[in-house]
């Protein structure tokens, strides 16, 4: 029996290996975005100012971004 080995791919290895520090912004307009569970049992990040989201187990790299000092 061969046995497979699974590669990953360059997205996979430039998420950072901790979300502390990090915010979640939209990717388009860099607003807050709220968090909501789907109908399928999955959760889901909206932006209402643009009206678009994504799945919250992958998200685009450029929604995550370095927490701002206030």
């Amino acid at each position: 029996m061969k046995r497979t080995i699974r590669k990953f791919t360059k997205e996979e290895e430039v998420y950072p290996s901790s979300g502390r520090g990090l915010v979640h912004v939209c990717p388009g307009c860099g607003h807050g975005l709220e968090l909501y569970d789907t109908r399928d049992g999955d959760q889901a990040y909206w932006c209402h100012a643009c009206g678009k989201g994504h799945r919250a187990g992958s998200p685009p790299l450029a929604a995550l971004q370095p927490e701002r000092a206030s």
